[in-house]
């Protein structure tokens, strides 16, 4: 089973997950951790694949603020509809992206911050999500669906071990637009629930 190369022991407690990468430290975001995902991702790049409504893309004038911010700080969100990632760039403490699973529908989707796109990390992001759903909670298979002209994003999931995978040709984004769609999956073996630990 082929998740990326997350190189030290994760480290969780109740609700809350850790994993370090090679290059990416992802942890469960704080409800401030949040805001500075979706300014990792407001950009007119990422909305042109992401297709966001209005009310998650932050203003351009406040995205740079947003990024500089140090994150981990603040509560939780309590029971939320999908399981986040937050990434953390290791060598600057920066914020690199975000990647989440839904609860109910098993899909998965990600991003990563301008600054840290072209540099290989989107296969080191979904893997981490594969992880977490394989060794963390107990699922055994997960999908991702991308539109099929996102070169970027089809060689991230296929680095992290995803595979090509049947689904709708058409795929409506929150904004209502409607693109062309490629999907992938990533199946586990076997599965695991982590423990958590009460030294965090």
């Amino acid at each position: 089973m082929q998740t990326g190369p997350i190189v030290a022991p994760a480290r969780c407690r109740r609700g809350q997950h850790i994993l370090i990468g090679t290059h990416l430290r992802l942890q469960t975001p704080t409800i401030g951790d949040h805001h500075i995902m979706y300014a990792a991702a407001s950009d007119s790049l990422a909305q042109r694949w992401l297709g966001w409504p209005p009310e998650f893309v932050v203003a351009p004038d406040d995205i740079d603020r947003l990024l500089e911010l140090e994150p981990g700080h603040g509560q939780f969100v309590r029971n939320p509809p999908q399981h986040w990632l937050l990434a953390i760039d290791q060598s600057s403490g920066m914020v690199a992206g975000g990647i989440a699973l839904d609860r109910r529908s098993r899909e998965v989707g990600g991003f990563l911050a301008p600054a840290f796109r072209g540099e290989g990390l989107g296969g080191e992001l979904f893997g981490a999500i594969a992880t977490l759903a394989h060794e963390h909670l107990g699922i055994a298979s997960i999908r991702a669906g991308t539109e099929s002209a996102n070169a970027a994003s089809v060689g991230a999931l296929l680095a992290a071990g995803f595979s090509p995978a049947h689904g709708p040709d058409l795929h409506q984004l929150p904004d209502g637009r409607q693109v062309p769609s490629t999907w992938f999956q990533h199946n586990a073996g076997h599965t695991a629930r982590c423990r958590p630990s009460r030294l965090l």
